[in-house]
């Protein structure tokens, strides 16, 4: 959405989804500007049950990296805004996240359980699964198509990761991150927030018991742990362990837009526990609401902060490490200011201009560094 807002005033923009485009609705989530008049919108061709299927995220890839790569000829640019599209062509490619890479997917906790469970798990099934997926867009989507091009990572984190497992150079531009004006000088309650998806890998149930043992140590402060909760059994743990510790642990539950910002601005410290995560948008977020984040070490997460002493790497680490800071204000307060700088780094308006001038040295044909 940020792109097509930078492009859309500038060049004639087309999109390819393989579903409707609701552009209200994503202006609306995403605090963007687009034109739907000004945005040509190609859906592309699959199953229509493939289409509205909760699974099947590689059969979808599958069939769309088929089509973009029917019609990128008739393009001057292609741009992937979501990890490597096989477009037959030299194209920008912004890569979000490893999903694409099993190795590293396998590192993390198993988010989901059941068929789709299965099919993300090393088998056979999944062997068969992608070689379905493969046949489907014609055994093309592979990184070798990928040697021309200009990948974009999204901190340097992802960018080291890129070149020391495929070999891929590519320069580093943050993605854009929204935040409201606050007043840094209004009290906070000294309260944490978790903020994200309820699902294994952001390791809330960890999270709890980390905090636990920190307030076990004397200090006072509650949890609030922001996000939907499902049906899903991990859902249920995270219910039942903060029943258990019910005076000082709260479920917000989905919170967004604008009152998410005010959540984050009424607290004090935040609480990442994600591995292997290559940005973080919730902790650049939290930077720019003005709370301190603790976070796991040599992660996209630890670049946003780029401060050691906010850094753990296991557990008993995380309770040092928060010990440590609770106690001493004068290093609060020197973290926070480090921190005011570090939040600018991570804007829209910046974004926006690093991106617009790749896309124009593109379109110029001038050598990309």
């Amino acid at each position: 959405m940020a792109l097509m807002e930078v492009l859309q005033d500038r060049c004639e923009v087309t999109l390819v989804t393989g579903a409707p485009f609701d552009c209200a609705r994503l202006n609306r989530d995403y605090h963007t500007r687009v034109d739907e008049h000004r945005i040509a919108v190609r859906v592309a061709p699959m199953p229509q049950i493939l289409r509205k299927a909760q699974a099947g995220d590689a059969l979808r890839g599958a069939y769309i990296g088929r089509f973009i790569r029917r019609v990128a000829k008739d393009f001057d640019l292609c741009i992937s805004t979501y990890n490597l599209a096989p477009f037959g062509r030299p194209a920008i490619q912004f890569v979000a996240d490893f999903s694409w890479d099993d190795e590293i997917r396998y590192a993390l906790p198993q988010t989901v359980v059941g068929v789709r469970g299965l099919m993300q798990s090393p088998s056979l099934a999944r062997s068969a699964y992608i070689g379905a997926c493969k046949f489907i867009d014609d055994g093309e989507a592979d990184l070798r198509t990928h040697v021309n091009n200009t990948v974009v990572a999204n901190s340097q984190w992802t960018a080291d990761l890129l070149k020391s497992r495929h070999n891929l150079d590519s320069r580093v531009i943050y993605p854009p991150v929204f935040s409201i004006p606050f007043n840094a000088d209004a009290p906070r309650t000294g309260d944490f927030v978790m903020l994200g998806r309820i699902t294994a890998d952001k390791r809330i149930l960890e999270a709890i018991e980390v905090l636990s043992r920190v307030r076990a140590r004397g200090h006072a402060f509650g949890l609030h742990v922001v996000g939907t909760l499902d049906n899903s059994a991990y859902s249920a743990r995270v219910r039942a362990l903060a029943a258990q510790h019910g005076s000082w642990v709260y479920l917000e539950g989905g919170v967004f837009g604008e009152e998410k910002f005010h959540l984050l601005a009424r607290h004090s410290y935040a609480l990442h526990m994600r591995e292997y995560e290559a940005f973080g948008i919730a902790v650049a977020e939290q930077v720019k609401m003005g709370l301190i984040p603790f976070i796991r070490a040599q992660s996209g997460p630890a670049e946003i902060v780029d401060d050691q002493r906010l850094c753990f790497v296991d557990l008993d680490d995380a309770v040092e490490v928060i010990d440590r800071m609770l106690r001493d204000a004068r290093v609060q307060r020197d973290i926070r200011t480090h921190l005011e700088g570090r939040g600018a780094m991570f804007s829209q308006e910046r974004f926006m201009a690093e991106s617009g001038a790749l896309i124009e040295q593109h379109l110029a044909g001038r050598t990309l560094v």
